[in-house]
């Protein structure tokens, strides 16, 4: 029998270890160093469980020296269960990957389990610890979220985890609980999106379970429960002391009781029919068009014998067209927007759709969506003409809320069984156009694939400086990069007075229509942009693209950063005299030249 390699060896030691803190973990880059600084020193071991990480979260579990045991994710408690059957210590620390013990917290651990696994009476000795959570940059001291008492800590082997979600620990005989000195610090919340995404992750999961036991719940039942969490967050346990903060926590918590019971209730009466015919509609911005591009994949994935239509302006017809999970193309034209309940409506009808979802809730799409009565109509809430004119509306607050504009769109997806996933960040979503001649003449021209640098932006993020375009391209002919500035005739002519000379950076304003831009993007080394539409086409077809970013809402890479395998950010707070991004011109040519792909 082969031995087995999921837990990893006991090692040779001359003491046995006293403390293993153990964590599972998936995609925790972020968090766990904070949590491996905050037990260097004192824990004996750290096991961490990881379910797939795709981040570097194994990376720096072992460059902290931790014991990192690669596992299938099954559930909260399963999971936790083996990964502490995998400690070695005599005590186990159960901690969160995005908690972290203070040092008070700290000495209480380390002087609770100098006193030996149990009482005078024959019990268990074991360590209940109080959680302060961190909200969108907030510590919550009210709201029923402190104190936050839990049991974290025990002799190994002596409890199991059960529940299929807010799981506990259950003991195997009588158990004496000290409550311990200090805080667990829980960063669960950096943004509302992260919320959000544990709103519908653990009410999926709740939903479910009730769902297999015959649970149900009538509707005023729901409103009373909702109402009911919403008082008793906010004043009963004095979350109005907790000012803005406190607001925003017992809305979300309404929220997610009404979410979970709407779950469990669409699960005993089905969701909405399997659509056969589904149009998006995104009739803004070139670059907010690809980002909804994650939307038709997950539409795809659910749906494969489904038809789906994507719904534009004709400027952006070509991106659509190239874009990998689209059958149709149908372009919004101007009379149709100036002549919704009559041009519009027919265009709707002709292509005759079980659904729509409108990534961008443009005005006139949703009447004439309304006036031809398409069955499914989703979109947001938060306009005044999309309240009465929608089938089922999301909520969501989109500006600062820390989610990205495709996890957004995704979220649209919801009332179709499709759930939320950051996954979506790292595919390819364009399939390269065969280049027309000028650009193939051009491409044969040159004596190996361009760098392609976009200075401009139209205004609608911050920019990088001209002279900062110019000096990169500079910069990178001398490492013996081809360079190319792209752009409209407009944009080449505000940017001719920095225009740079030299063999090797060739002047492309004005030349290509955007068909044979995505072909020459295709075949380009690497693209550098700040926000703007030319930055996200490129990514989005697997090119290496380098954004430029400011840090705050609503411009900020949170939401707008672009999707593909290939993509760098960089980002500021900081602007120069002229309001321009202040990025250094060394720090973009590292990037550049390390991200962008072999000489072609």
């Amino acid at each position: 029998m082969k031995p087995d390699t999921s837990i990893p060896p006991r090692q040779p030691s001359t003491a046995p270890l006293q403390l293993s803190v153990v964590v599972i973990t998936r995609n925790e880059v972020d968090n766990l160093p904070r949590l491996l600084d905050a037990v260097r020193g004192w824990a004996d071991e750290i096991v961490v469980f990881d379910s797939g990480s795709t981040d570097g979260t194994v990376a720096v579990a072992e460059a902290a020296g931790a014991v990192v045991v690669n596992c299938p994710w099954e559930g909260w408690s399963t999971t936790k269960n083996k990964a502490n059957a995998a400690a070695r210590g005599e005590w186990i620390l159960s901690l969160d990957a995005d908690e972290a013990p203070d040092k008070a917290c700290a000495e209480a651990i380390t002087a609770h389990i100098q006193q030996g696994t149990r009482d005078a009476q024959g019990a268990w000795r074991v360590g209940e610890i109080n959680r302060l959570t961190r909200y969108c940059g907030s510590w919550v001291r009210h709201s029923g979220w402190f104190p936050d008492r839990k049991v974290r800590l025990w002799p190994r082997g002596t409890a199991r985890w059960e529940g299929a979600i807010h799981e506990v620990p259950v003991f195997d005989g009588a158990v004496r609980i000290s409550r311990l000195c200090g805080v667990v610090e829980h960063h669960s919340y950096p943004y509302r999106a992260d919320h959000l995404s544990q709103i519908e992750n653990f009410g999926q999961v709740w939903a479910q379970d009730r769902f297999e036991r015959g649970h149900s719940t009538a509707l005023p039942v729901v409103l009373v429960k909702v109402c009911a969490q919403w008082v008793k967050s906010f004043v009963v346990k004095r979350g109005f002391l907790d000012g803005a903060t406190g607001w925003t926590i017992a809305r979300l918590s309404a929220w997610a009781t009404w979410r979970k019971h709407a779950r469990l209730r669409q699960l005993h009466r089905g969701g909405i029919p399997e659509p056969n015919r589904i149009l998006v509609a995104r009739t803004d911005a070139l670059g907010d068009l690809v980002l909804t591009l994650p939307m038709l994949a997950a539409l795809k994935a659910q749906f494969p014998q489904a038809q789906v239509g994507l719904l534009v302006r004709p400027y952006a017809a070509d991106v659509a067209r190239a874009a990998l999970h689209v059958d149709d193309v149908i372009c919004w034209t101007e009379a149709m927007a100036q002549d919704p309940k009559g041009a519009g409506a027919a265009a709707m009808k002709s292509w005759q759709p079980d659904a729509v979802v409108f990534a961008f809730p443009d005005a006139a799409v949703v009447e004439a969506s309304a006036k031809a009565a398409v069955p499914v109509r989703i979109g947001t809430g938060r306009r005044w003409h999309t309240l009465t004119k929608l089938t089922h509306r999301n909520w969501d607050g989109r500006k600062d809320s820390g989610g990205h504009e495709a996890w957004h769109g995704l979220r649209l997806l919801m009332p179709l069984g499709i759930a939320p996933s950051g996954m979506h960040r790292n595919a390819v979503y364009l399939g390269a156009p065969a280049p027309e001649e000028a650009a193939k003449t051009l491409l044969d021209t040159m004596a190996d694939a361009p760098i392609l640098l976009h200075p401009g932006s139209h205004g609608s993020a911050g920019n990088w400086a001209p002279q900062r375009f110019a000096e990169l391209a500079v910069q990178l002919t001398k490492k013996g990069c081809t360079v190319g500035f792209t752009g409209t005739a407009q944009e080449g002519e505000d940017f001719a007075p920095y225009l740079p000379a030299g063999p090797h950076i060739h002047d492309l304003f004005g030349r290509f229509n955007l068909q044979q831009l995505l072909a020459l993007q295709s075949r380009a080394r690497a693209v550098v942009a700040s926000s703007t539409g030319p930055l996200h086409t490129a990514t989005a077809l697997g090119t290496p693209g380098i954004g430029l970013y400011g840090t705050r809402a609503p411009e900020w890479a949170a939401r707008w950063a672009p999707i593909g395998p290939h993509v760098t950010v960089l980002e500021t707070a900081e602007v120069d005299a002229q309001g321009h991004l202040d990025i250094a011109v060394e720090a973009v040519v590292e990037a550049a030249t390390s991200t962008a792909l072999p000489n072609a």
